[in-house]
C-alpha cells in the first residue's frame, strides 16, 4: 500500500511539473515583439508525449497566403494539457498558430 502510495505521488509530482511550453520562430524581415495579428491556427496530434507525431506538419504559404513575414507559435494551451493529463500522456496535442505583421493585413 506504502508503495502504491509513493508511485501515485510520484507520477502526480511528474504532471505538476511538466509545465506548458510556447516557442515562438520569426520568419523574414519580423521582430517577435513587433505588433502583429493571428491569422490561423492547427492543432498537431502526436502519441506518447510528443515522441509519434500523427500529422506531417503544416506548409505555412497555405495557412498564411504569400506573405514572407510571419512568426509562428507552438504551444500546449490548457485544453492539450488537460487532454494529456486523462491519457497519462498518450495522446499529446499541441496548438500552432500563424501571425502576420500587422501592417500587412488589409483595412477594409
Amino acid at each position: 500500500m506504502k508503495r502504491n502510495a509513493i508511485l501515485l505521488s510520484s507520477l502526480a509530482l511528474t504532471l505538476m511539473f511538466s509545465s506548458c511550453y510556447t516557442a515562438k520562430i520569426a520568419h523574414g524581415d519580423i521582430s517577435l515583439d513587433a505588433p502583429v495579428v493571428k491569422v490561423n491556427s492547427k492543432k498537431n496530434h502526436a502519441l506518447i508525449a510528443g515522441l509519434v507525431p500523427l500529422t506531417n506538419g503544416y506548409e505555412a504559404k497555405k495557412l498564411i497566403g504569400d506573405r514572407k513575414d510571419y512568426i509562428v507559435k507552438t504551444q500546449h494551451t490548457f485544453v492539450d494539457g488537460l487532454l494529456e493529463l486523462v491519457t497519462l500522456s498518450i495522446y499529446t496535442p499541441t496548438t500552432t498558430t500563424f501571425y502576420v505583421p500587422l501592417k500587412d493585413v488589409e483595412t477594409k
